[in-house]
């Protein structure tokens, strides 16, 4: 039998060499060798795809040799920076370039192998840029046990506000550089980057691998970076009403705080709390500096937890999303999912912001320390897309920031976020009134009562007051310990001179 004639969508029975009795039996013996031809073909492709992989696993030299030489060929003298070439800024940040002119300043690196993205994978990296040549910048990516790296042109994105922050005569811009990969394995160690394709980097980034697993949390939340102080009852406040709706882990930026190291302290030892070091990268003034690295804060938060929580809540210490119908987040977003009903799928969800002013009369009838009680004569709901906060969903977002995603992953695939009813959650935002005399005082004449709060007092107000005299127990505990040092510390000086003394 010639198989040749198999493929064809004719086959004229009669030219067939078997001995068929009836036309029935011809096409089943046609069927069956059509059904061997695809079952070969699937063996064939099935065998080379393994073959792929094995070559991809196995053959380490091989994944990337092309690729590099190419990448390479005309930077031939390119060598990994050593640790004496590196410079920082306030031991936290990298940058390249002179002390003077820094160009380029980053804090972090992650791989991003999210499935939205398919087969294609990043390294992303969180920083800085000003003055950069038109030509854009590249990626320097080292691999274990090669002295030269792979060399791509970096991809920019915007991460923060588009007229940037301006330090002398440079403009500096908030930016997310994405170095494309060639291939899934093995992964870069470590990133550069430089203005110039072939010039020597003083940056060398460790690249982070989020793993993939099953969310961790539920909800996790990125507080933007923190800076000068807020009252500890506050803070208590804060961290509980968000854990009792459904909260199990928080991050915060830690830009030189003060006061807050017993309470930081203790909820890190609860397991709730993460606090990471952000000094500002460029001595701007006010409070720009630190503002200036929130951007890479909030994306490093998102970075480190792709696959540890299915939803990123982006927050500050002075706004609570409270729940209008429900008791905790969960029952309120499936709330929202059977409203939406699927019609809508989108990145996030995002909840409109109402000013509850602390310089407005507070009612002197709730617990001084608690301000969601205390302070409950609010603004009206402010419009669509005007200061939300959004609960993100990072396996789809590609830069968040303040108040929703700011960039998808996947552009025009879905919306940022849907914009959930005033009547099931609003943000309230505990501030004072920065705004001008003339508009504060239409706020507070138009201000009402809100008694939302009042639905989780029972729960909440037991949870602070457990809290903060703990919290007093330890700081009495350790006062106790430090006189008993300085005790010690009077008698070995005593017994020291009456040695001296007796000599």
């Amino acid at each position: 039998m010639n198989l040749e004639h198999a493929s064809s969508p004719r086959v004229e029975f009669d030219s067939l060499s078997c001995a068929c009795k009836t036309r029935m039996f011809c096409r089943n013996i046609v069927r069956r060798v059509l059904r061997a031809r695809i079952f070969l073909i699937s063996i064939f492709v099935f065998g080379n795809l393994l073959l792929i992989l094995q070559v991809s696993f196995n053959c380490e030299s091989c994944l990337f040799t092309i690729a590099r030489t190419e990448r390479t060929m005309d930077c031939p003298h390119l060598k990994r920076p050593n640790q004496s070439s590196i410079q920082t800024l306030n031991g936290y940040w990298q940058y390249q370039g002179s002390i003077e002119t820094e160009e380029i300043i980053v804090n972090s690196a992650f791989f991003d192998d999210r499935p939205m993205l398919g087969f294609s994978t990043w390294i992303r990296v969180l920083g800085m840029a000003a003055n950069f040549s038109s030509s854009g910048l590249y990626c320097h990516l080292w691999y274990e046990d090669h002295p030269n790296p792979y060399v791509t042109q970096a991809v920019l994105n915007v991460t923060g506000r588009k007229k940037g922050y301006r330090l002398g005569k440079k403009l500096f811009i908030q930016y997310l550089f994405s170095c494309h990969l060639t291939t899934v394995y093995p992964l870069p160690s470590h990133v550069s980057l430089v203005g110039n394709q072939c010039d020597n980097s003083s940056i060398l980034l460790p690249v982070h691998r989020p793993l993939r697993t099953n969310p961790e949390h539920e909800f996790g939340v990125c507080v933007p970076v923190s800076f000068g102080t807020i009252p500890v009852p506050q803070f208590v406040e804060w961290i509980e009403f968000l854990h009792l709706l459904g909260v199990t882990e928080f991050n915060v930026y830690d830009s030189n705080m003060t006061g807050m190291t017993e309470v930081f302290d203790y909820y890190i030892n609860r397991g709730w709390l993460k606090v990471f070091p952000s000094p500002p990268a460029l001595n701007l003034t006010g409070v720009d500096g630190p503002k200036f690295g929130s951007a890479a804060a909030l994306n490093d938060c998102m970075m480190r937890n792709l696959y540890r929580y299915r939803l990123v809540l982006v927050i500050d210490f002075d706004e609570v999303i409270i729940p209008r119908m429900h008791r905790n987040y969960s029952a309120m977003l499936s709330y929202v999912d059977s409203v939406n009903n699927g019609k809508e799928l989108t990145i996030g969800y995002g909840f409109r912001n109402a000013f509850f002013f602390r310089d407005m009369k507070p009612d002197s009838g709730q617990p001084s320390h608690l301000w969601t009680m205390v302070h409950r004569t609010r603004s009206e709901v402010a419009k669509y897309r005007a200061a939300p906060k959004s609960f993100v969903d990072p396996l789809q977002c590609l830069s968040v920031f303040n108040h929703y995603c700011f960039l998808p992953l996947k552009p025009k695939v879905r919306p940022l976020y849907l914009s959930v009813q005033p009547t099931v959650a609003v943000t309230h935002h505990y501030r004072l009134c920065g705004f001008t005399k003339a508009k504060c005082k239409e706020f507070f004449d138009a201000g009402y009562q809100d008694d939302t709060a009042l639905r989780f007092k029972d729960d909440l107000e037991p949870r602070v007051k457990v809290t903060l005299k703990r919290l007093e127990d330890l700081r009495m505990k350790q006062q106790q310990q430090q006189l008993e040092m300085q005790k010690v510390t009077r008698r070995v000086k005593i017994f020291n001179a009456f040695l001296q003394n007796s000599r």
